[in-house]
């Protein structure tokens, strides 16, 4: 998303930077500069619509009207290549240093401002699995600094995107319950863990891989606050398995423990015995006053490799 991209010469003209812009983006107003010169080239990356946008423009805007005069909603997830710009959606107000990230969404108002010349780059992503992702959480106006443990982590999935969100969407769903403040490494691996439990693959070596640093350093992470990878890893399979297996009584015992990640039947049999003193179906049989909500199978997917 920002390794290959040469300039052009820029246009000198703000009506013809301006249409361009639309023209690949959808409905924006731009404020032009005393001098104005601006490029927009669009490309395909990963299976989608990349723009990269060069301008000194003041602002480019969009309002209420222009977002709801789109008829295609989707997500901009906006990396700064080169220059500063004050990025405005929702509530949120937020500078970009470049390699800072900015998702915005195409259905709300927004106001990008930019300090001199500024280059951006763009990638167009589909709402639905986004949104799916989000649940009710609104996501727009999210910041991720290049350098923090998200923004590195999302560096890493959009250099393997290849036509499927699922792994951007959830990292993106992970790093919006960070706040201002941003992520720490062990909390973000809890967060990917919470999400991909129910995938057998998922591994401490993957875990640490999805987010771009080495085993070591996540182990380091996660033993500070006094867990491991694989250990966290199990604790939420077998949460999982535990509702499965109460909720799901037109499931097997061998089923439920496959729907909850555990890729060992055998060993799952043994791990369940020793933590909770019995097997898994007569904890099964076991009547429990504090039944818990029902639990959705996630089905399974290709994981995204580099």
């Amino acid at each position: 998303m920002t390794e290959h991209w040469r300039p052009r010469p820029p246009t000198a003209d703000p009506r013809r930077f301006q249409g361009d812009l639309r023209a690949v983006c959808g409905a924006f107003h731009v404020h032009a500069a005393a001098r104005p010169a601006g490029l927009v080239t669009a490309e395909r990356f990963g299976g989608f619509d990349l723009v990269r946008v060069a301008t000194n423009a003041r602002a480019i805007e969009r309002d209420a009207t222009d977002a709801m005069r789109d008829h295609v909603p989707h997500y901009f997830l906006i990396r700064q290549l080169a220059g500063r710009s004050h990025m405005a959606q929702r509530d949120h107000r937020v500078t970009l240093q470049p390699g800072d990230f900015f998702l915005a969404s195409s259905t709300r108002a927004s106001l990008f401002r930019y300090e001199g010349s500024s280059v951006q780059a763009s990638l167009h992503l589909p709402r639905a699995p986004l949104s799916d992702a989000f649940g009710k959480a609104a996501a727009g106006g999210l910041h991720l600094p290049g350098d923090s443990v998200m923004g590195r982590a999302v560096g890493r999935a959009l250099r393997r995107l290849a036509g499927q969100v699922d792994e951007l969407a959830e990292l993106l769903a992970i790093a919006q319950g960070g706040g201002d403040s941003g992520l720490r490494l062990a909390d973000a691996a809890q967060g990917l863990i919470a999400r991909r439990a129910s995938d057998p693959a998922l591994t401490p070596a993957l875990l640490a891989e999805t987010l771009g640093v080495s085993l070591r350093c996540l182990q380091r992470a996660l033993a500070a606050v006094g867990d491991t990878a694989s250990g966290a890893i199990a604790a939420r399979r077998m949460a999982l398995v535990r509702d499965l297996l109460r909720q799901r009584s037109d499931l097997t015992v061998t089923a439920c423990a496959a729907a909850a990640g555990f890729p060992d039947i055998s060993r799952f049999t043994r791990d369940f015995r020793a933590a909770h003193g019995c097997t898994p179906g007569q904890y099964r049989r076991t009547p429990r006053p504090d039944a818990a909500p029902n639990v959705a199978i996630r089905q399974d997917r290709p994981q995204a490799r580099a």
